[in-house]
């Protein structure tokens, strides 16, 4: 049958019927039903042909007119960390003000043992709060002036107060820490604000307990399931050690694993001139390993960092002269990348500002000239600043690019740090996508929400959290939108031709919408759940009295 199953195959486990499948195939059609025979999409087409190869131990679920989608991808995850950041310690997710935020945590600590350590969870933002910012380190010292305490807010900015600072080792004498610069008080005191992924985990690793083998599996476990609930299937998880990739290992051992993931080996640019001997450490490369867990790239690798500490052709706004610095120079960045090309590795590489972005094209072509990466499918991560000259190298190598919509929640951080004409650029998917570059979206989880939903509202309108707009001139459209998050997704990991598309023999990884994101109000988009969530044709997440 053109539709896929063959009428002597066995009936399938489960049909799907009566509802709205987008398919997300080359021509993007829309049909009825399709069946499931275990992790495989067996068929897909009409009510008719498909309730046709039933048989009397087949599951019918219908639909009720619903749509269906493909399982969405995160090419930009951290759950691991999202897991340490948002399951652990004193509970600040969704915290309504700093008041309350120290409240909580005077309660924690009036029940703490002498000097131990009270942390947080992340879970909160700085705009969305009544004060506009976090706790300062005099408002923290008053509520604790003899424990410890680390307030998360993502894991690229925490908040110490002076006895956290002083356990951390961080005092006016230090300049740097992990690749970042401590911020400083007029006097030369550390404000105790820490920002960059790479300083808040360094501190984080020596101050606060680190949880046990066994649960470090349980959070990840955890975790999994509260990205299921959003109608996430697959994630790319970058910055990993090889002691986390083997947790993941033996919960792909033990049968645990509900989400695939795509895993990125963590190297900092300080270790560049240490690439040869680390990667030939490993026998295998990208792309080995199977549709649950397998290995990426060496990322997110990171040249500079985003907003305020961004490498860019024109300066800061209101800095002049200050156009920022770049984490590695560039004859180490085209040099590691020359070694990752001939050990068969790719990076995967975290740019924000547009001379950074210069900076990783250099060492790409450099790269390039050596031996092709054309087909090798490289990344670029973020790249919120990209000009028409930037995109059409990155073409002409066939780079990947790995965005999301960091201007839905922080663009004013944008216009402070870049100005209004620069933030409104950022992230720019309609050029992107108009110079034939495959792009992708994800999160950045913990950092932003990890909704996939909410990315492809922002894309379609423009509209950011605060309800204004950023760049409507690069808006896209919402067939765009669901390949960015789906079969684009899939190319990134090699695996566009087992998933990102309800077509016969892919994987069945798909999700029933509780509206139907091709004719919901453009507003809206961001508002959609999925009523249930299926990975391998399992399901995996279903709503509280959502019918599925």
């Amino acid at each position: 049958m053109a539709f896929g199953q063959q009428a002597s195959l066995p009936a399938p486990d489960a049909i799907f019927f009566n509802g709205k499948i987008i398919t997300v195939n080359s021509a993007f059609s829309t049909l009825q039903a399709f069946a499931v025979q275990g992790d495989r999409i067996v068929a897909a087409g009409s009510n008719a042909e498909v309730q046709a190869l039933a048989g009397p131990r087949t599951q019918r679920i219908d639909l009720g007119g619903h749509a269906v989608i493909p399982g969405l991808m995160d090419n930009h995850n951290h759950q691991y960390n999202a897991a340490l950041m948002l399951l652990r310690g004193v509970n600040l997710v969704g915290v309504p003000s700093v008041a309350e935020m120290l409240n909580r945590i005077r309660q924690a600590v009036a029940t703490a043992k002498p000097g131990q350590i009270v942390y947080t969870t992340g879970g909160w933002s700085e705009p969305e709060l009544p004060e506009k910012r976090g706790p300062t380190r005099q408002e923290l010292d008053q509520v604790s002036p003899d424990h410890p305490v680390m307030v998360f807010r993502t894991r690229g900015t925490a908040y110490l107060n002076t006895p956290a600072l002083k356990a951390a080792g961080v005092s006016r004498e230090t300049p740097f820490l992990a690749g970042n610069p401590i911020a400083k008080d007029a006097t030369g005191e550390p404000t105790g604000v820490i920002n960059g992924p790479s300083t808040v985990l360094a501190i984080a690793d020596k101050i606060v307990p680190q949880p046990s083998e066994e649960e470090k599996k349980e959070l990840i476990l955890k975790m999994q399931q509260q990205q299921h609930a959003v109608g996430l299937t697959s994630i790319r998880e970058l910055e990993l050690s090889p002691d986390i990739m083997r947790l993941y290992w033996s919960l792909w051992r033990e049968g645990k694993l509900t989400m695939r993931v795509s895993m990125g080996l963590d190297v900092l640019p300080g270790e560049a001139d240490q690439m040869e001997e680390i990667l030939s450490r490993w026998g295998v490369g990208p792309g080995f390993g199977d549709h649950w867990l397998r290995l990426d790239c060496v990322g997110e690798f990171g040249v500079d960092g985003i907003p305020n500490s961004s490498y860019l052709r024109e300066p800061y706004a209101g800095r002049p002269g200050d156009n920022g610095q770049p984490r590695i120079t560039p004859e180490k960045f085209g040099a590691a990348m020359r070694t990752m090309n001939r050990y068969g590795w790719r990076p995967s590489i975290h740019t924000s500002g547009d001379k950074a972005l210069d900076l990783v094209l250099d060492g790409f072509e450099a790269a390039d000239r050596q031996t092709s990466i054309r087909d090798k499918r490289w990344i670029v991560e973020h790249i919120p600043m990209a000009h028409p000259d930037q995109m059409e190298r990155l073409a002409r190598m066939k780079v990947l690019v790995s965005a999301q919509a960091q201007p839905y929640g922080g663009v004013e951080g944008m216009i402070r740090a870049w100005g209004r004409e620069r933030a409104d650029h950022a992230v720019p998917m309609r050029e992107l996508l108009d110079h034939g570059l495959i792009v992708s979206t994800g999160s950045d989880w913990p950092t932003n929400t990890n909704n996939m939903f909410v990315n492809m509202g922002f894309y379609v309108t423009r509209k950011t959290r605060e309800g204004g707009q950023s760049g409507a001139a690069q808006k896209i459209s919402r067939q765009e939108a669901l390949r960015v998050a789906t079969i684009n997704n899939a190319y990134m990991t090699y695996e566009e031709k087992v998933k990102g598309s309800i077509e016969p023999g892919k994987l069945a990884d798909f999700l029933i919408l509780s509206q139907d994101i091709l004719t919901v109000p453009e507003d809206q988009i961001r508002s959609i759940l999925p009523l249930a969530t299926y990975v391998g044709g399992r399901k995996v997440f279903a709503a509280a009295n959502g019918g599925f």
